[in-house]
């Protein structure tokens, strides 16, 4: 019954780009196929109708999941990881866990406040942890394991070098 939904192959290339790349907003799917916004719509539209995919509002964003492989969990960390300040802290804070905020701002080279911004955000899709160390709050990821398998699964889809060697150094982990 889906492959009668997917029978166009205009809908198959968003399928499968969804499939393959999953958290993407509407622009990132007609940039990545050269597809006019409209055609784009029209057929999101179409799949979400049906069934076939699902899409999980991030802010100003409608992000879009393929229905029958995506887990909620990832639902709430891949959009996230799809932007590039919070992927940056993540991986930090993976790397380094209870990372205090004035490392994580020397580290991701943004302004305090914009690290709490992001830090906020990752709080609230319950990506990561606030944890008290004396008169200093630290940071760690909720659940290490799943989010990097996140990064490594879709490391193709985030083109950032950071992503690269933080897969790299953790396969690395593994092997020793």
């Amino acid at each position: 019954m889906k492959e009668d939904y997917l029978a166009l192959e205009t809908r198959k290339k968003i399928y499968e780009l969804i499939s393959n790349s999953p958290g993407l907003h509407k622009r990132e799917i007609a940039r990545e196929l050269s597809m006019s916004l409209s055609t784009i719509d029209y057929h999101l539209h179409y799949l979400e109708k049906k069934g076939i995919i699902s899409a999980r509002q991030d802010g100003k964003y409608k992000r879009y999941f393929v229905t029958e492989k995506t887990e909620a969990m990832d639902k709430r960390i891949l959009p996230l990881l799809r932007q590039e300040t919070p992927r940056r802290i993540v991986i930090f804070l993976l790397q380094k866990p209870q990372a205090i905020h004035k490392e994580i701002c020397q580290e991701v080279k943004k302004a305090p406040s914009t690290i709490s911004f992001h830090l906020k955000k990752l709080i609230d899709a319950g990506i990561v942890d606030e944890i008290s160390l004396g008169r200093e709050r630290a940071y760690v990821v909720k659940n290490p394991e799943k989010t990097a398998d996140l990064l490594i699964t879709y490391k193709s889809t985030f083109l950032d070098k950071a992503v690269d060697k933080f897969v790299d150094a953790w396969a690395g982990f593994g092997k020793k």
